[in-house]
């Protein structure tokens, strides 16, 4: 039997948060879809995970200063744009869409090229290169914040929100604090953290996702559960926390906001997370701790643990700082790039 549901191809990959928009509409949209993804990147069991077919392409990544890598990764983003167009003329798909990340630049470009509309999703406060590549071949940009659509051409610029994974039913559980550097885990992160994990230990239990590669950083302590990493089921964990301590990256931030939780934003210094944090900590909606500053965030959490109220104060701002019903308004962008093809 024919499959007549429409075609869409997502692009991204490197890191979680530019695929977690992504599979969020995957999820609620049915389609006939292809991921393209970066050949090492930590997505794979993810994407397998929501059953949806992929295929990997060479990355390169374009550097803002002077870097002997940028000579070579030229040739891997020119390579990965002929691999694009070759997916995209075997796949033909009716639109791509991507929220960012370098793997993305070359299959927007080449569907300019063949005449595909595409789609790019801006979640940061900051706009990153990528997105600044894609943005003059694309159709639509989706943006999470109002105040985004300054950073380009308002005729094509929809706020909707940052789409993100939601949970139907509330988690009740014992009192938790969940540590997490993100889909890649957060070495700096864990190494700050650290001596302030007894200090919760007391009160709560500690939940502490240290990612792949850190293993080696777990502490031995009671009420402490250490993970590589959490495939399924991260949502369901942190709806049941009182406290989450995290980078700042958008998606896991806008998971927390749905979930009207507590958020401790300690961003990745000298990135874009650091304009994020500023962001929610000048609208009260999130404490930020800058890496190194253990004083300050021992105050913070011994604040977070005695008061109930500032807890709840800081997850309602969260939650109403984001605009409602982000995947709808996304999917509604969707057919209406899809129809006037």
């Amino acid at each position: 039997m024919e499959d007549k549901r429409i075609k869409i191809v997502l692009a991204g990959g490197g890191t979680l948060g530019s695929i977690s928009p992504l599979l969020a509409i995957a999820r609620q949209y049915p389609a006939n879809y292809l991921f393209i993804k970066s050949k090492y990147g930590p997505e794979e069991d993810f994407i397998a995970s929501y059953n949806i077919n992929a295929v990997s392409i060479a990355s390169g990544k374009l550097r803002r200063y002077f870097s002997w890598q940028n000579f070579f990764d030229f040739f891997k983003i020119k390579w990965a744009f002929w691999q694009s167009v070759r997916i995209l003329l075997k796949f033909k798909p009716d639109v791509i869409l991507t929220a960012g990340s370098f793997v993305a630049v070359p299959v927007v470009w080449a569907g300019w090229l063949l005449k595909i509309p595409a789609i790019v999703h801006q979640q940061d406060i900051e706009v990153g290169l990528a997105n600044k590549l894609m943005a003059p071949f694309v159709k639509r940009i989706t943006v999470s914040f109002p105040i985004l659509k300054n950073n380009f051409k308002k005729d094509k610029t929809v706020v909707t929100g940052n789409p993100v994974r939601s949970l139907d039913k509330k988690i009740e559980g014992k009192p938790i604090v969940v540590i997490t550097g993100g889909g890649l885990g957060a070495r700096g992160l864990n190494q700050f953290i650290a001596p302030l994990v007894p200090l919760l230990t007391k009160q709560y239990e500690v939940h502490h996702i240290l990612g792949n590669s850190n293993i080696d950083q777990k502490l031995n302590l009671q009420n402490y559960y250490p993970y590589q990493r959490i495939v399924g089921g991260m949502i369901e964990l942190l709806a049941k926390a009182d406290i989450i301590i995290s980078r700042a990256g958008m998606s896991l931030i806008t998971e927390v906001a749905n979930l009207r939780k507590s958020l401790v934003l300690v961003p990745l210094p000298d990135s874009h997370q650091e304009k994020n944090a500023a962001f929610f900590a000048k609208n009260n909606a999130a404490l930020i701790v800058k890496e190194g500053s253990r004083q300050i965030m021992e105050r913070y959490l011994e604040k977070l643990m005695e008061n109930n109220n500032l807890r709840e104060v800081l997850a309602d701002n969260l939650y109403n700082l984001f605009p409602k019903n982000a995947v709808k308004k996304y999917i509604k962008v969707i057919n209406e790039v899809v129809n006037k093809k």
